[in-house]
């Protein structure tokens, strides 16, 4: 474990400071979202019959405005049943999820994995507009 001043995030100790994750501040949309089942083997898909929209529109709290983008750009169709959904039917439906609310860090972990050119070009066209609406221009041009 480093010390609690040699990772800081938003002047905030990174490894230390447990309410940085719960401020709302920090979203992490890694590229986990299989699930091990020691009797069923690994990657053992999470299955369930239920709808994206049911999914999406599960989470309260959320800028109906942003929720609506989210879901044009990722191209995400309501009707998806998520246990007969393709694995980039399943990304697109985790990655919006995980973005519906507003961030000040976000943290990736090959999150494109399963998207394909066109998914992931509207995806990185999305988050780059974010941050230059969100005056995180240094950041923004940095990495994308």
């Amino acid at each position: 474990m480093v010390e609690p001043e040699m990772v800081r995030v938003l002047g905030r100790s990174a490894f230390h400071d447990t309410a940085l994750t719960s401020s709302g501040d920090l979203s992490y949309l890694g590229g986990e979202w299989r699930r091990d089942v020691a009797f069923a083997g690994f990657e053992v898909t999470i299955q369930m019959d239920v709808s994206a929209q049911k999914m999406i529109y599960g989470v309260s709290g959320i800028d109906p405005q942003r929720r609506e983008e989210l879901i044009k750009v990722l191209d995400i169709d309501l009707s998806w049943r998520m246990h007969k959904a393709s694995d980039g039917q399943r990304r697109r439906v985790q990655i919006c999820m995980g973005l519906l609310r507003p961030f000040k860090v976000l943290l990736l972990d090959e999150i494109t994995v399963d998207l394909d050119v066109l998914a992931r070009a509207n995806l990185l066209r999305y988050l780059k507009k974010e941050c230059a609406e969100r005056s995180n221009n240094y950041l923004c041009n940095a990495y994308f």
